[in-house]
């Protein structure tokens, strides 16, 4: 994993500042009532190009922005995706919150909120983690194939992650350790949003192409 190429390759493009310069755009229209939500579908989608982009080797792996509705298309099943893979976790915390108001407010209260939250925020840790490689690896496929039920063939999911445990670690702390980076860049009239996309798309599409070529290898010692 290449966290210093994730925020360099797309310079390496002479088309980069229009195309990041339509990002930019989109990032500013997040907060807009509804059309936010459409403007996330298109980042999204514009993700999964990126991602099957880096996956298949392109030279200049940054999309163009000449389909803006393919890209909302293809971004719809990845927010229903995220949604759906976060929803416990959300859950869970919805309910922590509400019986952090529903008990007194007294000592014994107090201690038994942060006994259940000591043990609940491990868990969430494992979940969180556990959450992103699947769907991670959901993205991979559906980049692969534009097909929206990649990210909930659960089983096939959880077999790439046994299979490739040493990759999706990497994935996971290079991921993170660019979420990092990006959010201390967040104050840079959002600079950390503009790239998010862009970075997070070429880690994502490093995995895929890793775990393209161990699937291939695989193969190949049953040919």
């Amino acid at each position: 994993m290449n966290i210093s190429g994730a925020f360099t390759y797309m310079f390496h493009d002479r088309h980069c500042l229009s195309k990041m310069a339509e990002i930019a755009l989109f990032v500013l229209l997040l907060p807009v009532p509804f059309v936010g939500l459409i403007c996330i579908c298109a980042l999204l989608g514009y993700l999964a190009e990126i991602i099957r982009n880096v996956s298949n080797d392109y030279p200049r792996p940054l999309p163009a922005w000449d389909h803006i509705g393919e890209d909302i298309r293809k971004g719809v099943p990845v927010l229903l995706a995220i949604i759906i893979y976060h929803l416990p976790a959300m859950i869970a915390l919805a309910l922590l919150y509400a019986f952090r108001h529903a008990i007194a407010v007294s000592l014994f209260g107090g201690i038994t909120f942060v006994g259940l939250f000591a043990v609940l925020f491990p868990l969430l840790l494992l979940y969180f983690a556990v959450a992103w490689s699947l769907l991670a690896t959901g993205l991979v496929r559906y980049a692969e194939t534009w097909e929206a039920d990649s990210f909930y063939k659960i089983n096939r999911l959880i077999g790439y992650v046994q299979t490739n445990g040493a990759l999706i670690l990497q994935w996971l702390v290079a991921s993170l350790a660019a979420s990092i980076v990006m959010l201390a860049l967040l104050p840079v009239a959002l600079v950390g949003l503009v790239l998010f996309i862009p970075v997070q798309g070429y880690l994502t599409g490093s995995y895929g192409r890793q775990l393209r070529a161990s699937r291939l290898q695989y193969h190949r010692g049953f040919a």
